[in-house]
């Protein structure tokens, strides 16, 4: 075997071992009212708390278009990836977008960018995601769920995502101004905050992050179930596209954003502010809502 064939091996048992059995179970409706009661909204901004060191982002994050191709056929091989483009999005944006649950709520349809994520994942949709009722949504990071296609940290999220299956759920608070996230390996204290009309929320230097009520959100995880407590982990999720009344394409102001984002990639990372989202994206498109291949596996509620 050669290196690389052991190192896929090696990376493989690695995910296995730390991502094996099932997410924690996200709150129950009692549970989420004693933890809204306490809970205080975002009121800082500041990505740069995630606990990357730039010692593992450079060479996760650096470039490599000359030997990703086989890493991803070595650690991908069969699986049905999609290399897309950012600056051609429109016939993949419509691919992404065809597949919408009847459940799905409308402030959560569309293509979000997650934008200020160092761990190399670009785009996401909610909307195709298996939607028990408007509070409670389960799906697999294998489908619509873009990442960099040319870096290390790209090829290990495939891998991530096909060996473990990829499977999170997320449960809508009862005010519908948070949503927690669960998922194998970390943890439950995972949440997204709905950004309300009149919310003021600044930057580290003082200044105030331009926002938008409806087209923006912001991921943000805590060391533990306190939202109170330390924050570990945030960026900013950010619509870019979505489907009309007409089911036409319509791309929001931020799409001129993450292609003038993805144009200043660099063949080499130049520390945190390098980049955050690269102009070639993988990803496997979901199959059709009554397929059994988009479900991901149930998860209790108690």
């Amino acid at each position: 075997r050669s290196l690389l064939d052991w190192s896929a091996m090696i990376a493989c048992c690695c995910i296995d071992r730390c991502m094996s059995g099932a997410p924690p179970p996200t709150m129950t409706d009692d549970e989420w009212a004693a933890w809204e009661g306490k809970a205080v909204k975002p009121e800082l901004y500041d990505p740069s708390v995630a606990t990357f060191e730039d010692w593992f982002l450079c060479p996760a994050r650096a470039r490599m278009p000359c030997c990703m191709p086989c890493c991803r056929f070595l650690c991908c091989c069969g699986l049905r990836l999609n290399r897309e483009s950012l600056h051609s999005p429109d016939e993949w944006f419509m691919r992404m977008l065809r597949e919408r649950h009847p459940n799905c709520p409308e402030e959560f349809a569309g293509i979000w960018w997650m934008k200020d994520n160092d761990a190399a994942e670009g785009l996401i949709t909610l909307q195709d995601g298996s939607w028990e009722n408007p509070r409670l949504m389960r799906k697999s990071a294998k489908y619509n769920w873009t990442v960099d296609a040319d870096n290390l940290w790209g090829a290990f999220l495939t891998a991530n995502f096909w060996v473990r299956g990829g499977n999170h759920e997320f449960s809508r608070s009862p005010s519908g101004k948070w949503v927690q996230i669960s998922a194998i390996g970390v943890g439950a204290s995972n949440f997204i905050y709905v950004i309300q009309p009149g919310d003021v929320i600044k930057k580290p230097d003082g200044t105030i992050l331009e926002t938008t009520p409806g087209e923006d959100m912001i991921r943000v995880s805590y060391k533990t179930l306190d939202n109170q407590d330390t924050v570990t982990f945030q960026y900013l999720a950010r619509r870019v596209a979505y489907l009309d009344e007409e089911g036409k394409l319509v791309k929001t102001k931020y799409y001129s954003e993450i292609v003038d984002v993805a144009r200043m990639s660099d063949r080499c990372c130049r520390g945190r502010v390098a980049h955050h989202i690269t102009s070639s994206q993988v990803l496997t498109f979901a199959p059709p809502l009554h397929s059994a291949a988009c479900a991901p596996a149930q998860q209790s509620m108690a």
